[in-house]
């Protein structure tokens, strides 16, 4: 009787060695090929980014996210990318290079960040302990960038905290009056009596902003608000204002303020 089943099947030495290879080298593609793309989004806040520091590869997009309702633009290594608005996103790659790419917003001049490129996508380590808007000398000490004078402004500094302290960081600090006309009785035509102001607070906690507040040259009285970060409506607080013309100082951090109104008589 003759057999249908084939003979023993001989593989060759060289097909033998060659298969533990063939293993080796899909298992090296499954591994590698998720890495090779892993997109980064940075996202604005009131006044910071979110992260202002990480890493990636450069095969990696990057893309900044403005949807805080705060208007903010964007500069990254010294270009402007996108303009100001409350709304906006940009996306781009970087080549690897070792150096830190620097991007701030020149509205708020403390809000900066850096990122690196390279083939690890990893932040460098020891991480540099400088802000992110400086770069660290021999000696120790922080040396501002190019980047981090955008935006004419004091540099950060330190204010009271709501406690009385001094651990809240100032890096901007914006006043208006909501307009230029007031009324300070409530009166049929004056259904919301008041001064209403705009505070634009850029700090790493609540802040006591102090000022005076005059009516022509003559000192009306003091005035303390306790403002937390990002964009407030903030009543002028105190008794109602007789008519007349006045202006109001205030002083958070290194950034001093000043706006002018009028109540006019009833």
């Amino acid at each position: 009787m003759t057999s249908n089943h084939p003979g023993p099947v001989c593989v060759g030495p060289l097909v033998r060695r060659a298969v533990p290879f063939v293993i080796l080298a899909g298992c090296l593609v499954v591994g590698v090929l998720p890495a090779l793309a892993a997109p980064r989004t940075v996202n604005a806040g009131a006044s910071s980014w979110s992260p202002s520091e990480f890493a990636v590869m450069p095969a990696d997009t990057v893309t900044w996210m403005n949807k805080s309702g705060f208007v903010h633009n964007l500069h990254v290594d010294g270009a402007k990318v996108a303009e100001d608005g409350a709304v906006w996103t940009y996306s781009n790659t970087y080549a690897e290079r070792s150096q830190p790419y620097p991007f701030h917003c020149s509205l708020h001049p403390g809000m900066s960040g850096r990122f690196y490129v390279n083939a690890t996508g990893t932040v460098p380590s020891p991480s540099p302990t400088a802000a992110p808007s400086g770069t660290a000398s021999p000696g120790g000490t922080a040396t501002p960038s190019p980047t981090s004078t955008a935006g004419a402004g004091p540099a950060p500094s330190t204010a009271p905290s709501a406690g009385g302290g001094t651990g809240a960081t100032v890096s901007s600090f914006r006043l208006k009056a909501t307009k230029g006309r007031f009324c300070t009785r409530r009166t049929a035509r004056c259904r919301t009596p008041g001064v209403f102001l705009t505070i634009d607070l850029g700090a790493t906690q609540a802040v006591r902003v102090r000022g005076t507040l005059k009516r022509g040259a003559r000192k009306v009285r003091s005035v303390s608000l306790l403002v937390r970060p990002g964009r407030r409506r903030v009543r002028l607080p105190g008794k109602a204002l007789r008519p007349g013309r006045y202006s109001l100082t205030l002083k958070a951090g290194g950034f001093t303020r000043r706006v002018s109104f009028r109540v006019p008589a009833s």
